[in-house]
């Protein structure tokens, strides 16, 4: 694709994100859904801080951990990333499930996590690499 034609598509998305980021705005201020038929729903019911904005993979270490997170240490920049782990988290080392207190501070792990609206992380795997802690 042409450079100025990149520009345009550029333009178009940024315009149609803003465009969406107003109706969201909105729709938290006035309590009103869209749609011809059916029950109108709430902003409660509708909950749109549990949208997932961003599925991420990252390379990182154990910073600590915790009942209910695991605060992981990005590999490329040094932030770190508080993580919630629910029933539903994929945790293994070694090719086994282990629970969060299982992974000790320092291990170099593999975590997909997902970046929710309401600004949370939730983890969806962690996958811990055999080989000496950093």
């Amino acid at each position: 694709m042409p450079p100025e034609n990149l520009d345009q598509e550029v333009a178009r998305l940024r315009a149609q994100v803003q465009r969406l980021e107003r109706e969201v705005d909105t729709l938290r201020r006035t309590d009103t859904g869209t749609g011809g038929s059916g029950s109108r729903a709430t902003v409660s019911d509708a909950d749109v801080g549990s949208t997932v904005l961003a599925s991420v993979v990252m390379q990182g270490q154990v910073a600590s951990v915790g009942k209910d997170r695991i605060v992981v240490r990005d590999a490329e920049s040094g932030a770190t990333f508080n993580l919630f782990v629910t029933n539903t988290t994929r945790i293994s080392a070694n090719g086994r499930r282990v629970s969060p207190q299982q992974l000790s501070e320092g291990t170099p792990v593999q975590a997909a996590f997902n970046y929710i609206a309401d600004g949370d992380t939730y983890a969806t795997q962690i996958q811990a690499y055999p080989g000496r802690q950093r």
